[in-house]
């Protein structure tokens, strides 16, 4: 099975995607993976690149790819137009498949995935089968669901404004007008020649629906366990195998056995303002693709570069000012377990407007996150994995090799503790540090599929508070931790010094010691956890000259809030781009 990564469409607007096809280059068919949208597209991630690659070794190629203004493909979501944009998308894929030599294709999409490619299909005709998964029945019906989600989840008030707010993704008014607008039930014709709709045992099925799609080629199955897809935290996800089979399955039957050659073209080098361009690295590889993505005040381009590190490959997108050469960079950390897009895609964002302002930028995944691989014995998505520091020291080693003075490390929740073990241990110039997580429990002494636990804690490990091994030993050690979390601040000092294997003002005073400059952003709870017990040791990291610690309260914890995400990304920006002025002598970060 081949992989590639690679912009398509237009030049002045590039899609992202990746295009999984059989080793021998021949193809029973291909298959056009439409994603949900927003959180569900987050939690959903997974689940569709093994569905490529398990597609890939039956014989058929798939393209899993961003829909205009998301994920890594050129635009904002607060762009116009959005609903044509995602129809659109769908059908630059299928006819890169067509053109790429795939005689068959199928479209499958899940939730308003499903409904925007029905649509899609359903007014443009061109493919051999759909598969609907767990498919709102329409655009109105995925809006009221999310709004009630969001209200539940980011509290707060319906907006007055006609804009809907779902976590990570404002709808403004006009896109919610389109989106209430698209229904399946609104479409004409018999969508394919062959149709599987999935719908959750659990929930009744629309009747609209059912009556637009009662015809003798379409076929009804169970999306089972699709709520532990999108109805959970990332890191909650369990992967529906009974229905990955049932669309594998299903696919293969439409495609037939005739085998026909598949070629995706070499994507043409983007235009830009220059043709310069500087490897970093002799074990850094470049894929021929360079898309334009933006522009800065002066017009100048913003390009992106797909880049692989060291022999296991792990992925990245640079994204830089044309012609750049040399100067600082900053590494976009994964936040838990969501990929490099970032969470509510802030780190596409930040990218892009960092680079406008005249600094290279990676956003990349950790080994067994995202798009990277696993590495040998490594489970997927773990979120504070020991196999980071061999990540971290490929990647960074990579991106400067002529030392890590000029890189800053930059990360939320986990990718905050994972930005501080790097700082220690590679000595870069400086961490930029949202709403970091230094209290979790390290993977390695976390109970395993099996139930086992109590492995050492990772001795290269300097950044972790978590308990001494005597405490972790004790019966019922984690009941009797909830019950500590709640003491006063008082009794913190002495837990810290007896219980705790390395406070976190100690593992602060690690990066400022080594020379690292530490920013930190971080709301109300994240403040308190990290400086109770310690108010003099992080008034002496004040005094340092290397550390500003910023409290924004009302913040949430994953910026999933817009409002959030507005207080927090012009401050870090700021202090990235170097236009923040303190009264500290904090060298820019």
């Amino acid at each position: 099975m081949r992989a590639r990564a690679l912009w398509f469409g237009p030049d002045d607007r590039p899609l992202f995607g990746w295009v999984y096809a059989p080793d021998d280059g021949g193809v029973r068919g291909a298959v056009v993976l439409c994603a949900p949208v927003g959180l569900e597209g987050v939690c959903a991630r997974r689940t569709f690149r093994h569905l490529a690659e398990r597609l890939a070794d039956a014989g058929v190629a798939a393209l899993r790819f961003d829909y205009d203004g998301t994920g890594d493909s050129a635009g904002s979501q607060d762009d116009p137009g959005r609903v044509d944009a995602w129809m659109g998308s769908v059908r630059r894929a299928v006819d890169l498949v067509r053109r790429a030599g795939a005689a068959r294709v199928v479209v499958v999409g899940m939730r308003v995935g499903a409904t925007v490619a029905a649509c899609e299909v359903g007014r443009g005709g061109g493919v051999d089968g759909i598969v609907l998964w767990d498919a709102c029945a329409s655009g109105r019906t995925y809006l009221r669901e999310q709004q009630a989600l969001g209200l539940f989840s980011l509290g707060g008030e319906a907006r007055d404004d006609g804009s809907v707010e779902v976590p990570g993704i404002v709808y403004e008014a006009e896109t919610v007008a389109e989106l209430s607008a698209l229904a399946i039930t609104s479409t004409e014709g018999p969508l394919a020649d062959r149709v599987l709709v999935l719908v959750r045992p659990d929930r009744p099925i629309n009747k609209g629906m059912r009556t637009r799609l009662e015809m003798d080629h379409v076929e009804w199955g169970e999306a089972v366990g699709q709520s532990d897809v999108v109805d959970v935290e990332p890191f909650q996800v369990r992967e529906p195998l009974a229905a990955l089979d049932t669309v594998i399955g299903w696919v293969s039957e439409v495609m037939g056995p005739d085998v026909s050659p598949f070629s995706v073209p070499a994507a043409r080098p983007a235009h830009t303002d220059t043709d310069t361009h500087t490897d970093t690295h002799t074990d850094t590889h470049t894929d021929t693709a360079v898309a334009t993505v933006g522009r800065d005040a002066e017009g100048r381009a913003v390009v992106e570069r797909i880049v692989t590190f060291g022999g296991l490959g792990l992925f990245g997108i640079v994204a830089e000012p044309a012609g750049w050469e040399r100067g600082e960079t900053v590494i976009l950390l994964n936040a838990g377990v969501i990929d490099h897009v970032g969470p509510s895609r802030l780190w596409v964002d930040f990218a892009r407007r960092w680079a406008a302002g005249g600094v290279r930028v990676l956003r990349f995944d950790l080994s067994g996150l995202g798009d990277s691989p696993v590495r040998a014995g490594q489970r997927e998505d773990v979120m504070y994995p020991p196999e980071a520091f061999d990540d971290l020291a490929e990647v960074v080693t990579a991106m400067a090799p002529d030392g890590p003075g000029d890189v800053v490390l930059t990360g939320l929740c986990a990718g905050g503790y994972h930005s501080v073990e790097g700082g220690i241990a590679l000595k870069v110039g400086g961490v930029c540090l949202i709403n970091p997580i230094l209290t979790a429990r390290p993977s390695e002494i976390q109970a395993d599929e099996d139930g086992r636990r109590a492995r050492r804690i990772d001795p290269r490990r300097q950044a972790t508070t978590a308990r001494r091994r005597w405490v972790r030993a004790l019966p019922a050690h984690d009941l009797l931790g909830s019950i500590v979390e709640r003491l006063p601040d008082p009794a913190w000092w002495i837990i810290n010094r007896v219980a705790v294997g390395s406070p976190s003002a100690r593992i602060l005073e690690k990066l400022v010691d080594g020379g690292v400059d530490t920013y930190i952003v971080c709301g109300e709870t994240e403040a308190r956890v990290m400086r109770r017990g310690q108010a003099a040791a992080f008034r002496r990291l004040a005094r340092s000259g290397r550390f500003h610690l910023e409290v924004m309260p009302g913040i949430d914890h994953e910026l999933f809030a817009r409002a959030s995400r507005d207080r927090v990304g012009p401050v870090v920006t700021e202090r990235i781009l170097g236009s923040v002025t303190t009264t500290e002598p904090v060298r820019r970060v």
